[in-house]
């Protein structure tokens, strides 16, 4: 052979590249199961770290918590006013009982219970209907209306005498409370709620008990004022009209009213004045009754607004109530005392003008408080002069 070490040389490079192309399986550990180089001990969890003082010049301040913001009086009365607004435009059915309540209950903040309130009312009427049926068979009335004279002589019975109950407890008649009878202290001595409590009321909230109950009877009576007053006119096919006086618990005559020198004929003739109310004049009180409590809340200034709001409606609906207009006057007065700026005062007091010129034009005269006190008494003290002979 010419070149021998040629061939071995060639024959170990053969097999060499036979060497290089073979693989080989290196075992791959799992990605799981390794241990990350910057990562030698096992990660623990760390402390919170507080935040700075301060960030690039800028305070770091916990959050405040939230301060309850306290409800204010017209939190209470605006919604009350807003549902004695859609009785009257028929939004929702009348209800006097109902409207009497959201008045008192405004002016408690809302913390009556209505479903407790109708309990009591329900409770009364269910004695009311114990005590007709008890007594049905002595009254002595033989006119188609009968019925009518049973249940309201029921609810007058009721209020005017004891009543004994099957638990031997006796509820005591309701009585008029002088001590503050118009409220100017304390104005919930106004209310049914508290009458119902105490059984002791006044010419407001005794014949307003009166007419809730009626009505949840269904026996016809209706409410009627007189100066500084409130009762009750009633009627039958016997007697005819006539009324119904609970401070006193008697049926007096027209002139009774009359003598107090306070109702004229031209009272009578404008209606402020002993004329039978509708259910939404009935309703139109609470909305004035709403207004006056709601002055007594805030004080007359801060009620101005919502006075106004209310007086406004209440004539609407009720042009001739006199309290009403008696209301609007005495706010715009007020408003007029305060004015500085001439146009504007120019146009309040021509408001005020009008109101009180209203207010004459229906031959009103205030009633001073002793001599409405008087005349009160003049019922009992006078009995066979004013009271309706059977």
């Amino acid at each position: 052979m010419k070149h021998p070490y040629l061939l071995l040389w060639c024959l170990a490079l053969l097999m060499l590249g036979v060497g290089c192309s073979r693989r080989v399986l290196v075992p791959i550990e799992p990605l799981a199961l390794r241990v990350p180089a910057y990562h030698p001990s096992p990660v623990t969890s760390r402390p919170a770290v507080s935040l700075p003082g301060q960030l690039a010049g800028v305070p770091i301040r916990p959050a405040a918590p939230a301060v309850p913001v306290a409800p204010t009086a017209a939190d209470f009365y605006e919604p009350a006013y807003q549902e004695l607004a859609k009785m009257l435009d028929d939004r929702y059915p009348l209800s006097f009982k109902r409207a009497v309540f959201i008045t008192e209950n405004a002016y408690f903040d809302n913390k009556l219970s209505y479903a407790a309130f109708n309990e009591r009312i329900a409770g009364f009427a269910k004695m009311c209907r114990i005590i007709k049926a008890t007594n049905d068979q002595y009254l002595i009335y033989d006119r188609d209306d009968k019925e009518n004279v049973s249940r309201n002589a029921a609810i007058f019975k009721f209020m005017k005498d004891s009543t004994r109950l099957i638990s031997g407890r006796t509820l005591t008649p309701f009585r008029y409370d002088f001590e503050d009878f118009d409220g100017d202290t304390d104005w919930s001595k106004m209310f049914v709620s508290k009458l119902m409590a105490t059984h002791k009321g006044n010419c407001h909230s005794l014949p307003f008990l009166y007419k809730i109950l009626a009505d949840e009877m269904g026996a016809q009576t209706w409410i009627s004022l007189a100066p500084n007053h409130i009762y009750l006119k009633q009627q039958n096919r016997k007697n005819g009209w006539y009324n119904t006086e609970l401070t006193s618990y008697t049926f007096p005559i027209d002139a009774w009213l009359t003598a107090s020198g306070y109702i004229s004929r031209e009272t009578i003739i404008s209606g402020i004045y002993m004329d039978t109310l509708t259910a939404k004049q009935n309703v139109v009180l609470c909305l004035v009754d709403l207004a006056k409590g709601y002055e007594r809340k805030v004080g007359p200034v801060a009620a101005e607004p919502f006075v106004s709001k209310c007086t406004d409606l209440a004539l609407q609906y009720f042009p001739h109530y006199i309290n009403a207009q008696l209301l609007q006057a005495e706010t715009l007065r007020r408003k007029f005392e305060r004015q500085t700026s001439k146009p504007e005062a120019q146009q309040v007091y021509a408001a005020m003008e009008a109101a009180y010129t209203r207010i004459f034009e229906t031959g009103y005269r205030e009633m001073p408080p002793q001599m409405y006190a008087d005349w009160l008494q003049s019922v009992k003290t006078e009995k066979q002069k004013y009271q309706k002979k059977p």
